[in-house]
């Protein structure tokens, strides 16, 4: 009994600390990062930079080689687009003309047959739908990028509170360890709990040191991802989420991820690229057959609504049609006494010579829209159902994870009750021990619990393509700067933006009015006006615009017209061949005042969180000879290494203030790599000027 009691006395300061322990590890979790100024003012470490989720993902995204590769493929689709149709063109004209050559070779004008025909027609159209594709996976790589930072992220975090966890666990267990063994040697201790601390203290010091090889891996993978050395010296901003979804936002949720998901968004451009086939087809062979078509145009009108078709009926009847329109030329024709086949009759566009290179071309078209169409229908049914089963599986693992704080609460109340139980002698060493041992697990499980869910929640954002996004926690900070300054009249403009997204699963487009906070006008309404014709309703500027996508053959004019209430504020142009763009707002005009040594204007973000600088040029129309640069401290060091930096592409440096953009001087070269211009920042007007003894 008095060996007990000893252990009694002797594990008080260890259950204080373990209970001290458990009140900083929860409030370390639960509690916002202090800022770095109370951070100081209360004692801590001194202040590391720290980077956000949001900060994370940005880097990412704009270092990523799959990123790039993705931009670089909408490149090649536009350039292969621009490629195709100045050559269709061409030879679209070139058939329309009388050629002849040097050596008397003459070509009149021909009429296309149907697989040029339909090439003029359908081609572009084709091309289109594969830069719309491509600028889809594009904005897709952004959610797949996203969630591989999300879950490493979550993943570092988790490790740093779990070593911190452990680590002072090592230490209570150490100390303890410590005094036990002395107390052993006076005979006031026995060996069994002695070894069972030893063996503690070993799994502990085990647990941390894998703990930390996995940490320094994943700060390595999220180094190589942002492009920054993030091993030391930085912060992660806590991403632990929560989310109330119910079940009420499901539908809504599904609608999101149907306008944004890329497997279902390529079935309805393929359903859409076979449709635009199909109706090009079938238009040039009515055209061309006249009454004979309507052997086929019911099969055709089945497939365009939807409908199943009978697949042998089809055929049986397309063959009909292939043998009616070669019927006009079976036979003879009498012409006076002589007997001619009327096959010598027969042109070259008459008939099935027409369609020769596919006889059976619409045939297959009806065939490949009704698959393509039955895997959008597919592909819906598909996305629905993976949106309902992630949000079921979201309910089930937030559940447990909100069971797990409940345990954890009870199993501290119940380990201060048997505190007090083994103080009285009523509960035994090896039993409030391992009372103990049970609730520190559960906490790691709470936070294993807590992992999951943090990590079930941005997968779920990544399958609705960002739909739960704005539900999730977490900001994040960036301050820029961007302005601009022989005299000129400049138009005062607002920072007003607009989007305007097709939604071709829908046939439908999207437009969305973004008017920041601190305006300096009232804007309450806006309208679409195409072509002078208003399109939808005025809706207040808060409330996105949908509508069925127009039929116009070209659009000479889009602007979106503004009102405060009723009264009328101002007609905006804007390029309805863009998704995104500047909404001009004229609200005034200023005379401007500008230097006659200025070249360009400059750009800077800075990432108050990363410390990241960004310098962007943008030189003057008659500076086209400039193709890179160099920003140089005083010293003549060239800030992001020696290598020229091509004009068009941003500087980026980690260390550099935006105070210190004085004192900076920066070389403008030729294509040569010989200098142009020695310029330095005017930080009061946004530009860049050369020096005096500068050319």
């Amino acid at each position: 009994m008095r060996v007990l009691n000893s252990f009694g006395k002797l594990n008080r300061a260890k259950r204080a600390l373990a209970l001290t322990m458990t009140v900083i590890w929860t409030a370390s979790l639960l509690m916002p990062i202090i800022p770095g100024s109370q951070a100081q003012a209360a004692g801590a470490l001194p202040v590391q930079k720290t980077l956000t989720m949001k900060g994370a993902r940005s880097l990412a995204i704009e270092n990523s080689d799959a990123y790039d590769s993705a931009e670089t493929a909408v490149e090649s689709k536009k350039a292969n687009y621009e490629s195709a149709v100045k050559a269709i063109n061409l030879k679209e004209k070139s058939m329309k003309q009388f050629r002849w050559s040097p050596l008397l070779s003459f070509k009149f004008p021909e009429t296309p047959d149907f697989s040029e025909a339909s090439e003029f027609q359908y081609k572009p159209v084709a091309l289109q739908y594969e830069i719309s594709v491509a600028e889809h996976k594009l904005q897709d790589k952004t959610f797949e990028i996203s969630e591989k930072v999300n879950n490493l992220f979550v993943e570092i975090v988790v490790l740093q509170k779990q070593i911190a966890f452990n680590e002072s666990r090592l230490t209570t267990y150490e100390e303890g360890l410590a005094k036990n063994q002395a107390k052993l040697h006076l005979g006031q201790a026995n060996q069994a709990d002695v070894d069972k601390l030893e063996k503690k203290v070993e799994s502990t010091k085990n647990k941390v040191a894998s703990d930390r090889r996995t940490l320094e891996a994943d700060l390595k993978k999220m180094t190589d991802m942002i492009k920054i050395d993030v091993t030391t010296g930085y912060n992660f901003q806590k991403p632990f989420v929560e989310a109330t979804i119910d079940r009420d936002s499901l539908d809504a949720l599904m609608k999101y991820t149907e306008d944004r998901d890329e497997g279902y968004y390529e079935a309805c451009t393929a359903e859409s690229s076979a449709r635009a086939e199909l109706n090009t087809n079938a238009k040039l062979m009515r055209n061309k057959y006249g009454g004979d078509y309507n052997r086929i145009a019911s099969y055709v009108n089945t497939a365009l609504n939807g409908d199943s078709i009978n697949k042998k009926a089809f055929k049986k009847d397309y063959k009909s049609f292939l043998d009616k329109i070669d019927s006009y030329w079976n036979g003879k024709k009498r012409i006076l006494f002589i007997k001619i086949p009327r096959l010598w009759f027969k042109g070259n566009m008459d008939g099935t010579r027409y369609i020769d290179d596919d006889p059976y071309v619409l045939y297959q078209n009806v065939l490949d829209y009704a698959s393509a169409y039955k895997d959008k229908v597919a592909a819906k049914k598909d996305i629905d159902s993976s949106v309902e089963e992630a949000f079921n599986n979201y309910i089930s693992v937030r559940n447990s994870y909100k069971q797990y704080q409940k345990d954890v609460d009870e199993a501290e109340a119940n380990l201060k009750k048997d505190e007090l139980r083994n103080r009285l002698g009523q509960l035994s060493f090896d039993e409030y021990d391992s009372e103990m041992d049970s609730f520190e697990e559960l906490q790691n499980s709470m936070l294993d619990a807590m992992k999951l869910y943090t990590t079930t929640l941005y997968t779920f954002d990544r399958l609705t393509c960002g739909g739960i996004s704005a539900i999730l926690a977490g900001t994040d900070a960036d301050m820029q700067t961007a302005v601009v300054g022989e005299s000129y009249v400049e138009k005062n403009t607002a920072d007003a933006q607009y989007t305007l997204k097709p939604i071709i699963q829908n046939q439908e487009f999207e437009l969305t009015i973004i008017i920041p906070d601190d305006f300096e006008i009232e804007i309450s309404d806006y309208e679409l006006w195409v072509n002078n014709v208003q399109v939808g309703d005025r809706l207040p500027v808060d409330k996105k615009l949908r509508h069925l996508m127009l039929s116009f053959d070209t659009v000479s004019e889009a602007k979106i017209r503004i009102y405060n209430g009723e009264e009328f504020i101002d007609d905006c142009i804007i390029d309805p061949t863009v998704e995104s763009g500047p909404l001009t707002i004229t609200t005034g005009y200023d005379i401007k005042r500008r230097d006659p040594n200025q070249i360009g204007t400059y750009e800077i973000t800075v990432n108050e969180t990363t410390g990241l600088v960004e310098i962007k040029f943008k030189m003057d129309e008659d500076k086209e000879d400039i193709k890179s640069f160099k920003v140089l401290t005083q010293e003549g060091k060239a800030l992001g290494g020696d290598k020229v930096i091509e004009i068009d592409k941003s500087l980026k440096y980690i260390s550099i203030v935006k105070q210190s953009l004085d004192d900076l001087k920066i070389e403008f070269y030729d294509s040569g790599e010989s200098v142009l211009y020695k310029a330095r920042f005017d930080t009061a007007n946004g530009a860049v000027l050369k020096e005096d003894d500068s050319e």
